[in-house]
């Protein structure tokens, strides 16, 4: 009697747990993301846990090996940067993916795109190193819960599986965001 009421309630944890972490993937329609082969890290915004970072950054790469795409140290084509935010809500703004429409170029106002960003939000930019113009994000909310308790290690620890997770989910749709 006691097992399937444990199984129930592990099946449920399962679902729960799953359907919590949302991964939404973008890209710029105008650019075949497919065409690169290199990438580097830029260096983002200052963050309260290195370990972290490391873990993104680790879980990036390996996803980005297995696209075939190669980490480089100089003449990169894709330019890779990743933000967390744990503590506070964010609001954003990304320049158009057709920057030659800007206000500049045509004389008519055009805004950013804005959106809300969640707490435990990760966000993995890539850029095309020359045209410096976003070629593809992916944002996973609902990915780092908690906020810093000030061990780093063991903040790491708590975030890794779900990193993890959240890394794998975004680069099912790389290059190219699948339709719903």
């Amino acid at each position: 009697m006691k097992t399937p009421a444990i199984l129930l309630l592990l099946i449920l944890g399962t679902v729960v747990s799953v359907k919590a972490q949302k991964v939404s993937v973008g890209a710029d329609p105008a650019v075949d993301v497919s065409k690169y082969k290199t990438y580097a890290w830029s260096k983002g915004p200052a963050s309260t846990n290195p370990v972290i970072d490391q873990l993104i950054v680790t879980n990036v790469d390996r996803e980005m090996a297995a696209k075939g795409l190669t980490k480089v140290a100089t003449d990169p084509e894709l330019t890779l940067v990743a933000f967390v935010f744990t503590n506070t809500d964010i609001r954003e703004s990304n320049p158009s993916w057709a920057p030659q429409l800007n206000s500049i170029t045509t004389g008519i106002y055009t805004s950013g795109q804005s959106a809300l960003v969640t707490k435990g939000t990760l966000v993995v930019d890539m850029s095309d190193t020359k045209t410096k113009n976003g070629v593809w994000r992916g944002t996973a909310s609902d990915t780092l819960k908690n906020g810093p308790t000030g061990d780093k290690a063991k903040d790491a620890k708590t975030v890794e599986k779900p990193i993890r997770k959240a890394v794998e989910k975004m680069f099912k749709q790389f290059p190219k965001p699948t339709r719903k």
